[in-house]
């Protein structure tokens, strides 16, 4: 079993720590012992292995060891999508941070029911923090302030790639070259970004039969494509994936 993972800021060097309250409340409630084994994690790469020093009411201390660098996963691609209504909002980005998708990209489209989004607010900050430590992950995954479609083209999608999500699209598995995963509102694209995706290049593949929520279609693409990635990999092992 892994050791139980705590987000400390900044984690620079070997030494003791005062955890904060937040992550003391964690670590108590998983019922540690002295000396029970932890992993700290910064959010931006940073893992140290650490041990349970003193817990009380007044604080919790950790000896952490040398923090080691993880660099960032190299397959770097964007999820981009129309944003779930409340919890549903969470759930997203759990499960998207559990797949290893290294940025999301909110939309703001024609049919969007939600249509602002504050990236640094504390409590998507958290739940992101909180994915990470599931998902055993150094890297949190990041979040772009919304953008409509031919702004998030613009940015993500330019050097092509470009899927988007329609129920009349092609049955694929994604390829470890879709740079750009495009996810509508339930009700879909509207005639007119239908245009602009044709004006794009983009590509529809379709995941189900049926109408999905924003969530689930985003899960599933992800998860499409990293099947994609897997898929190359397994054909040619030593170059990698195309």
């Amino acid at each position: 079993m892994s050791a139980f993972w705590v987000y400390v800021d900044p984690l620079e060097a070997a030494g003791e720590l005062v955890l904060s309250a937040e992550e003391a409340r964690h670590v108590q409630a998983r019922r540690l012992r002295i000396g029970d084994a932890l992993t700290v994690f910064d959010g931006r790469g940073r893992v140290a292995a650490a041990h349970l020093i003193a817990a009380s009411r007044k604080e919790t201390r950790i000896e952490i060891e040398a923090p080691v660098f993880h660099p960032r996963p190299e397959d770097e691609f964007t999820l981009a999508s129309a944003i779930p209504k409340g919890d549903r909002l969470s759930t997203l980005l759990q499960m998207l941070t559990q797949l290893g998708v290294t940025r999301w990209q909110p939309l703001v489209l024609d049919d969007s029911a939600v249509r602002r989004l504050d990236p640094t607010a504390p409590r998507l900050i958290r739940v992101l923090l909180e994915g990470a430590k599931l998902a055993r992950r150094p890297w949190c995954m990041k979040v772009g302030a919304p953008l409509d479609l031919e702004q998030a083209y613009a940015r993500w999608g330019e050097d092509g790639g470009v899927w988007f999500g329609d129920v009349g699209g092609d049955r694929v598995i994604l390829p470890g070259s879709a740079k750009l995963l495009l996810i509508g509102p339930e009700a879909g694209f509207s005639e007119r970004e239908q245009t602009v995706l044709g004006r794009m290049g983009a590509r529809a593949f379709s995941l189900s039969d049926y109408n999905l929520r924003i969530e689930t279609a985003a899960v599933a693409a992800a998860g499409l494509r990293r099947a994609g990635v897997a898929h190359a990999i397994e054909l040619d092992p030593v170059g990698g994936a195309a």
